[in-house]
């Protein structure tokens, strides 16, 4: 490891810097010390991530996705989250599944990556942002729960993940090195290499990766449609002429393909082209601590076919293929300001435009999707201004505040809209735009407490507040009840409650959250709605005409909505070498529109685990269990998916070791689902008839793996 880095410097506008210095902050370091043994004495090892990223933070989590971790995530970003209380993975295949939190999805999650936001072009979400972010490739990931902070982009409801890169200046040049191999059941292979040269003038920096999997078995035996295959090339350069000054330019592509077991075609292209440009100045002035500018361009381009990953069991069945694509630019300007020393403020502003477009062929054999022209079907522009207070009242006790306005646009450029794979009807909002301004903010209350010279706890609670304008999936790519365009469509409203507690000493860490909101105008996804035919006029179930003159489809409409949960994170060192951690996580629902459950939530999941940790080598077993759910709504959800039916409670076990062999090699292995239990997560989507596969009710976890990785780093 490099001895030679600075310490990472804490921008004010983050909060962060007195919260190093807070009693709580000394708990934790004395608590990663151990009992009786100094920090250096005990990290010879690194700690394996087994049940829960800590909460160090009121609502913030901070993680390394370099270090090792059980259960074994795919090489996406969705499945990384799942460690996370309050996360699940709606999964499709092998890969590239859909982030939810506290039951939220879609855009009501924000994903960051090196602060620009990635937006997939699959309408029906077979390529989430997540498919396009590698964890290992990251340096840190964060997560801020609820609608928190306004500093990351709009419409946060659920929260914001942060995917980042760092790029520290050191006080002489050096090598660094993190390189790893995986191999698991069902011939999955990772490889990855992260290389830099680093030195105080720049820094430079490249990253590679490759990822496979073939079709893995569930705990019956039944091999699931799912095999995949991702690479990704990085490279980024840093100038650093002194500690106050960073230039940073990024490059990345990336590409993949992925077998789907819920829907009649796989993913056979995942390519992604990304540019991004930040400057950074900090230490200006008494006044002015420092301003950072960001400019980015992505470029998805996705295909879709029936063809390339699995076979026809008709002779007779045409070759379709499906290309969206979307290009997205954005930028964004902050400053951060220290107009008293008890007092930071961030102003700034942020902008961003993406135009989604596509072109289809329904017989690929007679007319080749790449040679026909691209044709666009909507363009969103947002700016946003936006302003955060930290502001430390007394000693140990803290406000943090932001507002912030958006101003949206859409464009709906679709001159047909997309009745079935083989029919149209005009769009009834051809060339129309709408317009829309949206206002959010938050406050929040943190007090911390030392209860001795090696403890200590924080206290929290905060109200956020957030207006969330249509994403394309929901205005876009769905109708509404009484018309083919979704343009009118109401804004989402979310007004939430979060209150926790975190404690910290030399053996026990807790921390416990609990939080509640209203929704109005929720954005619901509802299928199998039945609407008259074109023949038979438009209209609702109520509607004019017989049963022969409807047709069922998939509608958005605006309901009010309340949720409700909590989530607990324990863990105890039991002595030098033992500690065990327990996390519980729980969240609740109603769709009080139509005197319902809410749709699409996950349920009660407790995961504990032992871990035994001794110089050089370590050894742990994860217990999860996840409850029965049976408060569904059918036909009802979000834009990754839809109630079908009940789950039943699963209970898995698996098992993990780890050992040092040298300073710079650290070998890792495990099986997950040792017991080869046969479950689902109950938000994964439902399975369809594949040729040569079985049926599936729900898409299932993986049964029994095994799995070695080897890391090396120095």
């Amino acid at each position: 490891m490099n001895k030679s880095h600075k310490p990472f410097r804490i921008w004010p506008g983050s909060g962060a810097h007195r919260y190093l210095h807070s009693p709580l902050a000394l708990a934790i370091a004395t608590s990663c010390a151990g009992a009786t043994g100094t920090l250096a004495e005990t990290s010879e090892l690194e700690e394996m991530i087994v049940t829960a990223v800590k909460t160090e933070q009121p609502l913030n989590l901070v993680t390394d996705p370099k270090k090792p971790r059980q259960p074994l995530p795919a090489n996406d970003g969705a499945d990384y989250l799942k460690t996370i209380p309050g996360f699940s993975v709606i999964r499709k295949g092998g890969t590239d599944g859909d982030a939810v939190l506290r039951g939220m999805a879609g855009s009501r999650l924000s994903m960051v990556l090196d602060g620009e936001s990635i937006l997939g072009g699959c309408s029906s979400r077979m390529d989430p942002p997540t498919a396009y972010i590698f964890p290992e490739t990251l340096d840190q990931i964060k997560v801020i729960k609820g609608p928190q902070t306004v500093k990351f982009g709009p419409g946060n409801s659920a929260g914001v993940i942060l995917f980042e890169r760092n790029y520290e200046r050191p006080d002489k040049s050096e090598w660094d090195l993190h390189a790893s191999l995986l191999a698991a059941t069902a011939d999955r292979q990772d490889g990855l290499i992260d290389a830099a040269y680093k030195s105080p003038l720049f820094t430079l920096r490249g990253t590679v990766t490759s990822a496979s999997a073939d079709n893995y078995q569930d705990g019956d035996g039944v091999t699931v449609h799912s095999r995949y295959e991702r690479w990704n090339s990085q490279l980024g350069f840093a100038w650093t002429p002194d500690d106050n000054t960073r230039l940073e330019l990024n490059s990345a592509r990336s590409d993949g393909a992925a077998a789907y077991a819920d829907r009649g075609v796989d993913g056979s292209r995942f390519a992604r082209e990304n540019v991004n440009a930040k400057f950074v100045h900090s230490d200006i002035s008494d006044l002015i601590q420092s301003v950072e500018v960001q400019g980015y361009y992505n470029y998805v381009d996705h295909v879709m076919d029936n063809y390339t990953l699995r076979e026809s069991s008709d002779m007779m069945a045409m070759q379709m293929a499906m290309n969206p694509d979307r290009k997205t630019t954005g930028g964004k300007l902050s400053v951060v300001l220290i107009p008293q020393q008890d007092v930071d403020l961030t102003i700034g502003l942020d902008a961003q435009q993406n135009r989604h477009s596509n072109r289809n062929s329904m017989n690929q054999s007679a007319m080749d999707y790449r040679h026909l022209d691209r044709v666009a079907d909507a363009e969103f522009t947002q700016t946003g201004v936006f302003t955060e207070l930290n502001w430390e009242v007394t000693p140990g006790s803290r406000w943090v505040a932001g507002a912030r306005v958006d101003d949206w646009n859409v464009r709906d450029l679709r001159e047909q809209v997309q009745l079935s794979m083989m029919s149209t009807a005009a769009n009834p909002t051809a060339g129309q735009e709408r317009e829309a301004l949206l206002h959010s903010g938050f406050t929040r209350f943190e007090k911390n407490r030392e209860n001795s010279a090696s403890s200590a706890a924080t206290f929290y609670a905060g109200v956020g507040y957030t207006e969330r304008f249509p994403d394309y999936w929901e205005i876009i790519a769905k109708e509404t009840a009484d018309s083919l365009s979704a343009l009118d469509i109401e804004d989402e409203k979310t007004t939430q409650l979060d209150i926790g507690y975190i404690y910290r000493n030399k053996r026990f860490t807790a921390s416990v959250s609990v939080f509640a909101n209203t929704i109005d105008d929720y954005l619901m996804i509802q299928s199998g709605y039945s609407k008259m035919s074109l023949s038979g006029g438009m209209g609702g179930m109520g509607g004019m005409g017989s049963m022969d003159d409807t047709r069922s489809t998939t509608i958005v409409r605006n309901i009010d909505a309340r949720t409700w949960g909590a989530e607990l994170d324990l863990g105890y060192r039991l002595s030098d070498n033992w500690r065990s951690e327990l996390t519980l996580s729980s969240v609740r629902g109603a769709n009080e529109s139509d005197g319902t459950t809410l749709a699409q939530l996950p349920p009660l999941e407790t995961r504990l685990s032992v871990n035994y940790e001794k110089s050089d080598w370590s050894a742990g077993v994860l217990w999860r269990s996840l409850a029965a759910q049976d408060r569904v709504d059918i036909g009802k959800g979000n834009i990754a998916g839809q109630d079908f039916g009940p789950t039943d409670a699963a209970n898995i076990l698996s098992l993990n070791g780890g050992w040092r062999a040298t300073q710079e090699l650290l070998l890792t292995a495990g099986i997950d689902n040792l017991l080869d239990a046969t479950y689902a997560e109950h938000i994964s989507r439902a399975g369809v008839a594949i040729p040569g596969f079985d049926q599936l009710t729900r898409v299932n976890e993986p049964g029994r793996t095994l799995w070695i990785k080897a890391v090396l780093r120095f």
